[in-house]
């Protein structure tokens, strides 16, 4: 398991266009993006929606209908974690959860492990979104409360899936770059490690933003019904919603144009 970067990208046309760009002067984050997706192999484009990442989702929703239903103290209690700081709790009572049930299910893959890194953002995002001006550490419990239940209660759960699938991406792209990006490190693309990060955040950045408009309101059904479901049965019936989800997110960002 994890996300390393010893692997690098496949030597194809495709892989040497996004290398290209780290080679070059001042590499457009849009551009590198685009050409990641047009590089993208159908077995990885597969592997990004393999069930240990539909997991990650499927607990999202999971304790979003906990938090609805049975309050946030004893959310956080029943996942083994204290009740503060909540937004911080929270992402890692739900972390745990979707590692505890992907170790169970046999499901860990290297995108399994980037999509807990983006359940972890996405959770915490969540917990933050009418308190967007204090810190993680300052969020009360009862906001944090009201956000989760609210996509719940509202039936907003295509939102929690939009903002999931963007927060992956983000990931995703995140370990594309970083696995070849080293080698260029001293160049006049990447002259030092610290451009090599910003180059990562800028492009992760990009893909955030990029989704922000990511509507998957036609799949609002099944994702009502899969916090009810056992989580064998949550991966069988998210496995398409989670697909949609990621195939606009790459047909959008491949659209996008550089600089």
């Amino acid at each position: 398991m994890g996300t390393s970067t010893w692997h690098r990208s496949p030597a194809r046309p495709e892989w040497d266009a996004v290398r290209e760009l780290y080679a070059g002067p001042q590499p457009d984050p849009r551009e590198v993006v685009r050409r990641i997706v047009q590089a993208l192999e159908p077995q990885t484009r597969e592997r990004m929606k393999a069930p240990a990442v539909i997991t990650s989702l499927g607990v999202l929703l999971e304790g979003s209908r906990r938090v609805a239903e049975h309050g946030i103290a004893n959310t956080l209690a029943g996942m083994g974690v204290g009740p503060e700081p909540g937004a911080l709790q929270m992402a890692a009572g739900l972390r745990a959860r979707a590692e505890e049930l992907t170790v169970a299910g046999e499901w860990a893959s290297r995108f399994g492990d980037i999509a807990l890194d983006a359940l972890g953002t996405t959770a915490m995002a969540i917990a933050t979104l009418q308190d967007s001006g204090v810190g993680l550490l300052d969020v009360p419990l009862s906001v944090v409360e009201s956000n989760f239940a609210s996509f719940d209660r509202d039936g907003r759960q295509h939102e929690v899936a939009a903002t999931f699938v963007g927060h992956d991406l983000d990931r995703v792209f995140r370990h594309f770059i970083a696995r070849d990006v080293a080698d260029y490190i001293g160049g006049a693309g990447v002259p030092t490690v610290g451009h090599a990060s910003q180059l990562e955040d800028a492009a992760a950045r990009c893909c955030r933003e990029g989704l922000t408009s990511l509507d998957l309101t036609a799949w609002a059904g099944p994702l009502a019904q899969a916090a009810s479901l056992e989580p064998a049965e949550r991966v069988v019936a998210l496995a398409p919603v989670l697909a949609a989800g990621i195939d606009a997110g790459l047909s959008v960002l491949g659209g996008a144009s550089g600089a």
